[in-house]
C-alpha cells in the first residue's frame, strides 16, 4: 500500500468591504496598478505573487458584484 501523499492547502483570496460613500470619494490604494512592485510590461507582481485577481478590472469586478475588494498585503505606493 503507498503512502498517501498531502495536497498543500491553498488560502483563498481574501475579500475586504468597502463602504460605497468611500469607495466613491476617496482614492483607495488596492489595485496591482498602483503598486510598485507591478510590472506593467508582463502584467505580473514582480515579487511573485499573483496578479489577476487584484488587477483594476477584477477589483472593479468584484466591487460591483459582491461590495468588497482584495487588498494586497504587500502593496507598496511610489
Amino acid at each position: 500500500m503507498t503512502p498517501k501523499k498531502t495536497v498543500p492547502v491553498r488560502r483563498t483570496l481574501i475579500l475586504d468591504p468597502i463602504n460605497p460613500r468611500d469607495y466613491r470619494e476617496f482614492k483607495i490604494i488596492h489595485c496591482c496598478e498602483d503598486c510598485s512592485h507591478f510590472a506593467p510590461a508582463t502584467e505580473t507582481c514582480t515579487i511573485g505573487y499573483e496578479a489577476f485577481n487584484h488587477t483594476a478590472a477584477k477589483q472593479k469586478e468584484n466591487y460591483e458584484r459582491l461590495g468588497k475588494v482584495a487588498f494586497c498585503r504587500f502593496c507598496e505606493i511610489d
